[in-house]
């Protein structure tokens, strides 16, 4: 009895002790992977923080300079490069093009590393660089007569560029050439591509008779834009007709900036021993100076100073000593071109804080999109009649031709139709 009891109480001391060893067991590698899970807990939230800092300092170099500082040595590159070039590579320009200079460019444009296709049809030749960040967004640059050599030698350098430097465009680059007297390319795009322009860049024309004095011509944030880049380049030996108003725009709804010389034949008299060669360059920095900030700029950026100049001005020309109806047309259109300039100063100021912060007050695409919707509806196209309604020189012209027959009703339902246009404005900016 006594060895069956003691054998008992041995057993259930050795089954004691194995519970004792299980649960210790047990608590150690509950303990342990408390522990691995606090650690990993803690490791993970290490990583994220690091992967925030190091993406919020991403983003703050990203925004110096807008983008565009990153990259300034290769502008500055392109630049010099376009210095060395003759701009003469074919002699004969003269329309219509033989098929020798037709075939002589599309070769050019093929044979370049950095441009992905590219179409050739009897009327235009079109190129496409694929942009890197926003494939989707479209900078196109339209050229025909003496704007095709600046257009080749302009993506030579550029296949140079990206040849040397891995660069590519942040956003889509369209080179496209007509073959024609007339802007076969502003045809040619599909609805769903001219939705998604940024700029459309337009060189067109004959610079045998000109001098160099260059006139910039387009919708208003768009050919701003134009104007703040070229003042850029360094010694440029070019003057902007800043202070005067130039026109018609160009018969499209698509914000756009066209580049021409002054025909004034009395500037020509100043300038006629201007060369060829000197004013395609002169016109290739500024095109590459444009291309390159609304490529590669990440936020859209308006200074609308020149847009209120140049519509106080006009307003001036048609008020004075006309009907009451008409200056009092005038003064409510000043009325909404003050609220449009308010309430864009009131969206620099948010932008400006982005370079306090280091952090975008609106993602960079719906920053852009309302941009790009404010310069469209400022340039209020009528697509029936195929014109700008803003175009302050057609705008001038057409008033002071109604106060002279009828200064009562015409212009001001003329004036009151470009208020609407300003109206429409206004309620863009009010939906940010």
């Amino acid at each position: 009895m006594h060895r069956v009891r003691g054998y008992q109480i041995f057993h259930n001391i050795g089954e004691s002790s194995k519970s004792v060893t299980k649960q210790l067991c047990f608590s150690a590698h509950f303990w342990v992977g408390f522990v691995c899970l606090l650690c990993g807990f803690l490791l993970g939230r290490s990583a994220i923080k690091t992967s925030t800092k190091t993406q919020a300092q991403n983003i703050s170099d990203e925004l110096v300079g807008n983008g565009l500082q990153a990259t300034d040595h290769l502008q500055q590159m392109a630049l010099t490069e376009l210095t060395k070039t003759s701009f003469d590579y074919v002699t004969n320009w003269q329309m219509p093009y033989s098929e020798e200079n037709i075939q002589y460019i599309n070769d050019v444009l093929s044979n370049l590393s950095f441009i992905h296709e590219v179409d050739k049809n009897t009327s235009f030749i079109r190129a496409i660089v694929h942009g890197l960040r926003e494939p989707d967004i479209y900078v196109i640059l339209s050229v025909n007569g003496d704007g095709i050599p600046v257009a080749l030698e302009l993506a030579q350098v550029l296949d140079r560029i990206y040849s040397t430097h891995n660069w590519r465009p942040r956003r889509t680059l369209i080179f496209c050439i007509s073959l024609t007297f007339t802007d076969v390319c502003s045809r040619i795009f599909p609805p769903f591509i001219l939705r998604k322009v940024m700029a459309y860049i337009a060189v067109h024309g004959r610079f045998t008779q000109a001098n160099n004095r260059v006139i910039l011509i387009g919708s208003d944030v768009i050919r701003s834009i134009a104007v703040e880049a070229i003042k850029t380049i360094p010694n440029g030996n070019w003057t902007y007709l800043e202070n005067e108003v130039f026109g018609p725009r160009l018969s499209l709804n698509v914000p756009h900036v066209m580049f021409s010389f002054d025909n004034n034949s009395a500037n020509n008299q100043m300038h006629h021993n201007q060369s060829l060669r000197s004013r395609r360059l002169t016109l290739a920095q500024m095109v590459s100076k444009t291309i390159w900030r609304l490529s590669e700029s990440i936020v859209i950026h308006w200074e609308p100073k020149y847009f209120n100049k140049t519509v106080n001005e006009v307003f001036k020309l048609v008020d004075k000593g006309k009907s009451h109806i008409t200056v009092i047309s005038i003064k409510y259109s000043k009325i909404y071109v003050n609220k449009i300039l308010a309430a864009v100063k009131e969206l620099n100021t948010k932008y400006d804080m982005t370079y306090n912060t280091n952090k975008l007050i609106l993602p960079v695409r719906v920053w852009n999109n309302l941009f790009l919707d404010l310069d469209k509806t400022l340039l209020c196209f009528d697509e029936k009649l195929q014109y700008s309604r803003t175009d302050l020189t057609l705008f001038r012209k057409q008033v002071l031709y109604y106060q002279s027959v009828n200064p009562t009703s015409n212009a001001k339902e003329y004036i009151l139709k470009t208020m609407n246009c300003y109206l429409h404005a206004i309620e863009v900016l009010r939906e940010r």
